[in-house]
This record gives C-alpha cells, sequence and structure tokens, in this order.
C-alpha cells in the first residue's frame, strides 16, 4: 500500500494538469482516493469490468467511472491491467469460445447480410460472426469479473480486518496476563 502511495500523483499534480481541469471538481474528492473497503471494492469491479468490456483505452474509461460511481481512483486504474498484451490473446480466445457456446451468429449473420454467395459476403458474414461472438464473451467475462472482483474484494478485506482485531486482542491478552516486573 506504502509503495503504491508513493508512487501515485498527488491530488494537487491532478488538479493543475490543464488536460485534467475540467475534471478537477471531481477528483479533489476525497472518496476516489481513500482505501476502505467500498471504495476499493467498487474500483476493483468497475476496472475489471473496462478492462474485458472495453477493447481499447480502458485505463481512461475505468477513471471516469470511478469518479461517476465515487470509486477507488487508483484501484479501479490498476485493476485494467488484467488484460494486457501478453493476456489479450488468451482472453479473447476464450471469449470466442464463450460466446460462441451461448450464440450461433452465423444464421443471424447470414440472414442481415443475405446470402452468402459471393466472397466479400461470406468474409463479411464471417467478421460478424467473429467480432460478435467474442464480444458476448467478452461481456460475459466483463460482468462475471465485476461481480467476482466486487464480492472477493468485499470479503478479502473483512477476513483482513478480523485477522487484525483477532491479532490486537491476542496481544492485549498475552500483555495483561504477564507478570509485571519490578524494577
Amino acid at each position: 500500500m506504502e509503495w503504491m502511495r508513493k508512487r501515485l500523483p498527488t491530488r494537487e499534480a491532478l488538479e493543475r494538469n490543464r488536460f485534467l481541469r475540467p475534471f478537477a471538481h471531481k477528483l479533489a474528492s476525497p472518496l476516489v482516493w481513500r482505501f476502505n473497503r467500498r471504495g476499493v471494492a467498487r474500483g476493483l469491479a468497475l476496472g475489471l469490468f473496462a478492462a474485458f468490456a472495453i477493447p481499447i483505452a480502458q485505463t481512461p474509461f475505468a477513471a471516469a467511472f470511478a469518479l461517476g460511481f465515487r470509486a477507488n481512483l487508483p484501484v479501479a486504474a490498476l485493476s485494467t491491467l488484467v488484460t494486457n498484451p501478453v493476456t489479450f490473446p488468451v482472453v479473447y480466445l476464450m471469449a470466442y469460445e464463450a460466446g460462441a457456446r451461448l450464440l450461433d451468429f452465423r444464421a443471424t449473420a447470414d440472414r442481415v447480410i443475405g446470402a452468402a454467395d459471393n466472397p466479400v459476403d461470406r468474409w463479411l458474414t464471417q467478421g460478424i460472426e467473429l467480432v460478435g461472438t467474442t464480444y458476448l464473451g467478452l461481456i460475459l467475462f466483463a460482468v462475471a469479473a465485476a461481480a467476482l472482483g466486487y464480492v472477493g474484494a468485499q470479503i478479502g478485506w473483512r477476513l483482513w480486518v478480523s485477522r487484525r482485531w483477532q491479532r490486537r486482542r491476542l496481544f492485549r491478552r498475552a500483555r495483561s496476563a504477564a507478570p509485571l516486573e519490578v524494577a
């Protein structure tokens, strides 16, 4: 947590940026910078949704979502890195497979284009099938990842806090049970 705080730009630096000036009032809100259970869970969910649902410029969209929903902005921006140049071929292939299992896009594409007798129509039909099926899978992944991320962050945060309280209780018991030393 401390490592991330050192590397993040300050709120004042973001407010001075001329491109971000129109959003300065939203960026000045402490709710988008505070690390609390609800803000982190919202930021993670919004970032994961943007990572899968939006093919390009995911980080700016996640940041805009975070500002709109008062979620943690750094968490939303960092969670978009789930889909990066190394992972996106696998993600898109899995999204196509998931979409193909749920939807037979070829029949719909053939009706839209018409009879696929000519090569251009066949190519267009295959393109519509590929893009539509893949994007359906990406939307499914986006919704599932956002829901799992939100619930996982809520549960993880609660477990982390309860463990800290438990350690604190054990420390207090040990300290109170220890005999007093007389100098």
